[in-house]
């Protein structure tokens, strides 16, 4: 599912909350946070996808400082300050808690800026170091089922990786992408190909 429709869910985290009090994929992300230490959370997106093994899961990107805890994460501090750090939770649609990955400062900014450097890009997740089922095109108007993902490479750079078919085991299957290039201001200076031909490239 796309991320303009998953838009909503952070607008029915208000209603759950003051409602019913049901929960949301934004308001256990943000009880999460919370749980490991964090205040001052925030929710910044909210994507569906399905994973590796193809389970649904609600993916949260938030927003907190998480300074000095003792039961969590501990963010480096800058010139004795605790700056915000971004945090992805992942769950199972309708559960209460799931898994974290913690982001190296400026790294999920880096990833939706990357992200929209192509139209291409709009199959991976703009959220980094997730690996989702994807349809890849492959000419014709025909796709191919795969893996996508976007990971951090080197200093400034973010790797949209595909790997195909889907059918064949891990280790055994084709890996394509491109590496893209940011300054410091997250503009893109460079966009390179990676690994064998893409199927996109038929196109």
């Amino acid at each position: 599912m796309k991320r303009g429709v998953l838009a909503a869910l952070l607008v029915a985290t208000a209603l759950g909350v003051v409602g019913c009090g049901a929960t949301t994929p934004t308001s256990a992300a943000l009880h999460e946070a919370r749980d490991y230490g964090g205040t001052q959370p925030r929710a910044i997106r909210v994507e569906r996808w399905r994973i590796s093994n193809g389970d649904a899961v609600d993916v949260v990107l938030v927003r907190a400082r998480f300074c000095g805890t003792s039961n969590g994460y501990t963010a480096p501090k800058v010139k004795g300050r605790c700056r915000p750090s971004q945090v992805s939770f992942v769950t199972r649609p309708g559960a209460t808690a799931g898994g974290a990955v913690f982001f190296a400062r400026g790294v999920a900014q880096m990833a939706a800026a990357a992200w929209k450097a192509r139209h291409a890009f709009r199959i991976f997740p703009d959220i980094p170091n997730l690996l989702v089922r994807c349809k890849i095109p492959s000419g014709g108007g025909d796709t191919l089922a795969g893996l996508c993902e976007a990971k951090p490479s080197a200093s400034r750079e973010i790797a949209f990786l595909e790997h195909w078919p889907l059918s064949k085991p891990h280790g055994h299957r084709n890996t394509a992408g491109w590496v893209v290039t940011l300054d410091r201001s997250n503009r893109v200076v460079g966009v390179r190909g990676t690994g064998s031909t893409p199927p996109q490239a038929h196109s």
